[in-house]
């Protein structure tokens, strides 16, 4: 049997729309539910008149909030690399495709992909809105997106009503990048090995980059990086043009994160960086394709098993 307080009513969108009073809904109720029985048992019509003036307003309540949550659509814009336990800044987008009537604070939450959760204000009809909300996923691999929930206490905050809507979509994560053997400049160490075509700190200053994890303190040119928001590093002529060959271990997915960490790391340097994975070997590129080709191989591999003897 259904809870005293919990309803659902069908909707012309084909939904079901949930309902649940809110704190102040239930003591509204209560205060109903007094009214109602004080007006059986004195027949007194000023009380009469008190109770119709509630039942009212309930009925205007729950007339106001279906209307409120009709037909609206929701869509992702999720950033364009994410990498799994790492907060992922994106947004999420409101539409009214209504003629009459705007959506009033309506909250909208994933249901079973990254968890992320926004707030919108007020969307007038044929309008849409935009808000920032931030997705974390657990795990690498490909996430399936399948419903949102949207919910809202419009009018009066009496009632709590939501609906969950198919919004499908997928996202590639990447894996969770943490420092390797060859960010320390061990060559041939298990993860990474690295084969540099140049030496750094020689040929001709050529410009500056931001400050990549595993870059030399020395290099820093801190008068420049005293002006700017981030540390800056010096680029010669010399730099940036290495090769870097990325090899996978045995490990477990201890050894898919160092090398993700290595991909992004080199790529950030300018190098030509390759990757092999047991018998399958990526040949050494540059630019933002080998990146993505690189990471998303390492994405796409089977789930691996902590070693034994291994945290």
């Amino acid at each position: 049997m259904a809870a005293p307080w919990m309803a659902s009513i069908r909707s012309p969108t084909r939904h079901w729309n949930s309902v649940w009073p809110t704190a102040a809904g239930v003591w509204y109720l209560l205060v109903l539910a007094g009214l109602t029985f004080g007006a059986v048992n004195t027949g007194n019509n000023l009380v009469y008149v008190v109770l119709a003036a509630l039942l009212a307003v309930l009925v205007v309540n729950n007339v106001l909030a279906e209307w409120n949550l009709r037909a609206l659509i929701v869509r992702r814009a999720l950033p364009a690399e994410v990498f799994a336990g790492e907060p992922a800044p994106g947004r999420l987008v409101l539409e009214n495709p209504r003629r009459f009537g705007g959506a009033w604070r309506v909250a909208v939450e994933e249901r079973d992909g990254g968890r992320a959760r926004a707030r919108f204000g007020c969307v007038g009809p044929g309008q849409s809105d935009e808000e920032p909300a931030t997705w974390t996923f657990p795990d690498r691999g490909v996430v399936t997106f399948s419903r949102v929930r949207i919910a809202s206490r419009f009018p009066f905050g009496l009632i709590v009503r939501w609906r969950e809507i198919d919004v499908p979509g997928e996202l590639l994560v990447y894996p969770k990048p943490e420092r390797g053997n060859a960010a320390d400049g061990g060559v041939g160490l298990g993860e990474a090995a690295e084969v540099r075509a140049s030496r750094e700190g020689v040929g001709e200053l050529v410009g500056m980059r931001a400050y990549a994890p595993g870059d030399p303190v020395r290099r820093i040119h801190w008068p420049s990086s005293a002006r700017s928001v981030t540390p800056l590093v010096i680029l010669r002529s010399a730099e940036g043009g290495g090769e870097v060959i990325v090899r996978l271990g045995p490990e477990g997915e201890g050894a898919i994160r160092r090398a993700c960490g290595e991909v992004l790391l080199h790529t950030r340097r300018g190098d030509a960086v390759g990757l092999e994975v047991g018998t399958e070997r990526f040949a050494p590129r540059s630019g933002a394709s080998q990146r993505r080709r690189l990471l998303t191989t390492l994405a796409l591999l089977p789930p691996r098993g902590t070693p034994p003897g291994r945290a």
